[in-house]
């Protein structure tokens, strides 16, 4: 018997190009489409530009379509170069490496448009959202729904178990002070993919309010970077602030020119007032 849904037609060659590389778009912190004619990608891996022909994984799919998720997860890794020995089916063996990652709104729209299973999150501030990532020295996998639900792990618990891997990661990551008094600056941008997550890390930005003149001010322009500073000197504010609306829109992996404080332990969004 079937469930009395009509069978999905299958995705012509033009339509499944297409649907690669909108697929792409959650590899975008290691792959990059530059561009695409029919089934052949160009696209920027690990620093080099490489061609992809779409045919053999295109065959794979008309093979079996009910696999397209599979197949596109295994043209990815094999991109990278990285078929992993990961057991996506043990929580256990994979929670160390279970990291949170800051990321645009607008990612849930590619998700689902594409009809894979939905990325786990939370929503955050300022159209952002907290997605979380398997991260491997070269690439990184975001967690789904079918993955807590298989590993029967609850949104909480993995929430946890990111941040306590952020934090102890962050110990091993020095930031940057620069200046003193007012013009006293603070900066993550060790380039590891999670400068502006560490936002996320409140008893981090507390220890730095104390040493601030004014309230705490955080900027996070783009995933790579994170500034903080304090609000008493309202020139390097501006400027501050200008500089983060610039970066937000011009750097790769942009996030938001929108400013944070600490307010009870709890990050918000800043207020000018």
């Amino acid at each position: 018997m079937t469930n009395g849904n009509p069978p999905q037609a299958l995705m012509s060659a033009e339509q499944f190009g297409a649907y690669m590389q909108r697929r792409l778009v959650l590899n975008d912190d290691q792959i990059e489409v530059l561009d695409r004619e029919g089934m052949v990608l160009t696209l920027r891996v690990g620093g080099r530009n490489v061609t992809s022909d779409l045919t053999t994984i295109y065959n794979a799919y008309l093979a079996n379509p009910a696999q397209l998720d599979a197949i596109a997860r295994t043209y990815v890794r094999v991109l990278l170069g990285e078929l992993p020995d990961r057991d996506e089916h043990d929580f256990a063996r994979l929670a160390e490496r279970v990291l949170p990652m800051i990321k645009p709104i607008d990612l849930l729209v590619s998700v689902r448009e594409r009809g894979v299973p939905m990325i786990a999150y939370r929503d955050f501030l300022a159209d952002l959202i907290i997605t979380y990532v398997i991260d491997s020295q070269r690439s990184i996998a975001y967690i789904n729904d079918e993955h807590l639900e298989r590993w029967q792990v609850t949104a909480q618990e993995l929430h946890d178990a990111a941040m306590a891997n952020l934090r102890q990661r962050t110990a091993e990551v020095r930031y940057t002070t620069v200046g003193e008094g007012d013009q006293r600056l603070f900066i993550f941008s060790s380039g590891d993919g999670y400068d502006a997550t560490r936002m996320l890390l409140t008893d981090v930005l507390a220890e730095w309010s104390g040493q601030l003149a004014g309230r705490l001010v955080v900027g996070i322009p783009n995933r790579d970077f994170l500034i903080a500073f304090g609000d008493a000197n309202r020139d390097i504010l501006r400027a501050i602030a200008a500089q983060v609306q610039v970066d937000a829109a011009q750097r790769d992996h942009g996030l938001t020119d929108q400013l944070f404080t600490l307010t009870d332990n709890a990050i918000r969004e800043y207020d000018w007032e």
